[in-house]
């Protein structure tokens, strides 16, 4: 049958979906009642969760200030501790009179001045301690801590230890740590160092006081009837202060929460915002990550608003309109599977043709029921597009074996070109040297005394020889580069001696030549694990281009240090320099700056090209900077060891 015949024959699929909706629409005041209970829960969930979660952002504000107001009046009252002739009973005054579980003090180093502290537990762990460590920079810290039992115990010993302790409802330990609010103050010497801290803080389990004024805070007064919300402290997944009351009657100290919240809240560090069970009653809750200074989770804050009223109004409305909600599924769900299956089965089948096109049958049969015109029409432009299709793979794979053989060619080319290159720069390498030491022996005076006129032609081809051999030196590295020969072999080097030392007498007889005076700042001995030879190689860059562009009978400096785990080369010269845009381009493969200064000088525009390259073997980078008509400099910064990471250097 022709896809003309196919199409006349079918309806349309809208069409059929108009006939659909008519039928639905005689029930529509079922359906708008099942929708609008639907509507209506959920907007009254919705509301409920945001008052909840809304509810956390304050408790969580009201949590952080009363913290920042208690650090704030110990920082005021720790002058009283510094002129206080007996320290032990100032701070047992000043610990009562804002209200602290435990108030220490000690030396910079940890070591115990006055208090509660146990005297056989050692000195205060200040390392780990971040609120410790960020007063010990000069200004008063503040956060929420998790105290373990050792800690508990040097700060106040079992008296502390034992009033911090948490049972679950069998009697045994919940948690052997604490959560508590910490601060600790700086005090200071006459010349601002910081000579001792002034520290301690509140302990938050059994803290019956702080929950229930948050709680109040947020929901107002229960005059009775059960509590229409509660706040909770968790220390972990344990809770240490809470209004939750248990089946008893008593706080549900102890207890612990769900799995899928101390998932979210604890493993994962995020809020967990729902429906939670809490001790033997649904909450709308809200959790969020309680973390230390150091950024540790350490527990939970919760706010949750009881679920029961909100459960009682839905029930009432499942009930009414139970009924006529199911009679609208059933025919929602018959017409969706008869309208999808008879959407679907051709939509399948071509499903099927596109994964075997893919695998390359492209010759498979394909008979698609009779359907909807629509996809009967989608049907006979599949089989036209799966030939037309085939028909161009044919051509690309055509095209694509001979884009491969020219590739194949163009690479072999390459490589010729490359061990060409490599070959006539090496050849040159051995004349021009010899060359130099010719002219090197005449203009010693090894035969005799040469006019002033032959001199300087003799200075001008000694200055062309070394301006070919440095070009020959650039190709070789250049071809060394594109054969992968250049490769990092570190080993453990004194860098003044095999690098710094032997490229410098090198490049010495370049710097005589133009009277360019040369200083070398480098430690006697520089011990690093580099590859010599790479480093060599990037260093005889940096040392001829600054004789070659470097100011006739200027100067040059070159610094070498290692420091903060790095090894740095830097390479100053006076000259004309380079435009400050032309910085990162002079590290790309043949670019040279062109310019009045430079087009009598001959170069590859590969020697720094070599340079960064090398740097970037050795996990470090090169950069240029200069002043146009003053000066240019250089550098080249590599790890000492490869281990290290190699921080960017500043502009």
């Amino acid at each position: 049958m022709s896809p003309r015949a196919l199409i006349a024959r079918h309806n349309s699929i809208r069409a059929v979906l108009v006939v659909a909706l008519l039928a639905f629409a005689l029930v529509p005041a079922a359906l708008t009642g099942a929708i609008g209970v639907r509507s209506l829960t959920a907007s009254v969930n919705h509301e409920a969760q945001q008052r909840v979660d809304r509810d956390l952002e304050i408790v969580a504000t009201s949590y952080g200030e009363r913290l920042a107001r208690l650090a704030s009046s110990l920082e005021v009252a720790a002058s009283r501790i510094q002129r206080a002739a007996a320290p032990d009973e100032a701070l047992t005054a000043l610990r009562r009179e804002l209200g602290l579980t435990v108030l220490n003090l000690c030396d910079a180093e940890g070591r115990p001045l006055a208090g509660a502290h146990d005297a056989s537990a050692g000195p205060v762990p200040l390392a780990a301690d971040p609120v410790l460590r960020e007063a010990l920079e000069g200004h008063t810290a503040w956060g929420t801590l998790a105290l373990d039992a050792a800690r508990l115990r040097l700060e106040g010993g079992p008296a502390l230890r034992n009033a911090a302790r948490i049972a679950d409802g069998e009697g045994r330990e919940a948690t052997s740590a604490a959560l508590a609010w910490w601060i600790a103050v700086p005090l200071k010497g006459p010349g601002g160092r910081v000579e001792a801290l002034l520290y301690g803080g509140r302990l938050l389990n059994h803290d019956p006081a702080l929950v229930d004024s948050l709680r109040d805070l947020v929901f107002g007064v229960d005059v009775a009837g059960p509590p229409r919300g509660t706040v909770t402290l968790f220390q972990g997944d344990v809770r240490v202060a809470t209004n939750v009351r248990d089946s008893a009657g008593a706080r549900a100290v102890g207890t612990r929460v769900s799995e899928a919240v101390r998932e979210t809240v604890l493993d994962r560090g995020r809020e967990y915002a729902g429906e939670a069970l809490v001790v033997d009653a649904w909450y709308l809750s809200a959790y969020r990550p309680l973390q230390d200074p150091g950024g540790k989770t350490i527990g939970m804050l919760y706010v949750g608003l009881a679920r029961a009223p909100y459960d009682e109004m839905r029930q009432d409305l499942i009930v009414r309109f139970l009924a006529p909600v199911a009679v609208v599924a059933l025919l929602a769900v018959w017409g969706a599977l008869y309208i999808v299956g008879r959407i679907t089965r051709p939509l399948r089948l071509l499903g099927d043709s596109a994964a075997r096109m893919t695998d390359g049958d492209w010759d498979h049969e394909l008979e698609v029921p009779p359907s909807y015109r629509e996809l009967d029409h989608l049907a006979g432009a599949w089989a036209g597009m799966r030939e037309a299709i085939r028909r161009r793979d044919q051509e690309l794979r055509a095209r694509n074996d001979e884009l491969t053989l020219a590739n194949e060619r163009l690479e072999q080319s390459n490589r010729n070109y490359m061990q060409t290159l490599g070959f006539v720069s090496h050849e040159l390498k051995a004349p021009l040297g010899a060359m130099q030491m010719l002219i090197s022996t005449l203009m010693d005076g090894c035969v005799g005394a040469l006019p002033e006129p032959v001199s300087r032609l003799l200075v001008r081809i000694q200055r062309n020889c070394e301006e070919l051999q440095d070009m020959v030196r650039d190709y070789l590295d250049l071809s060394r580069l594109e054969h992968g020969e250049l490769a990092a072999t570190r080993s453990e080097v004194d860098v003044a001696t095999v690098v710094v030392k032997i490229v410098v007498d090198n490049v010495a007889v370049y710097f005589r030549s133009r009277n360019i005076a040369l200083e070398v700042e480098c430690p006697a001995t520089l011990p690093a694990v580099v590859d010599p030879a790479l480093l060599r190689i990037a260093l005889g860059n940096f040392l001829t281009n600054a004789a070659k562009y470097g100011r006739e009978n200027g100067r040059a400096r070159l610094s070498v240090k290692a420091e903060h785990g790095q090894l740095s080369f830097c390479l100053w010269n006076e000259g004309e320099a380079f435009p400050p845009e032309a910085a990162e381009r002079l590290f790309e493969k043949f670019f040279r700056v062109r310019d009045a200064h430079t087009h009598a000088k001959r170069g590859s525009g590969i020697g720094l090209f070599t340079v960064r390259r090398i740097a970037e073997l050795h996990g470090g980078r090169a950069w240029a900077e200069s002043e146009p008509g003053a000066w240019a400099a250089f550098h080249l910064r590599v790890p000492v060891r490869p281990e290290e990471p190699s921080p960017a250097p500043a502009a």
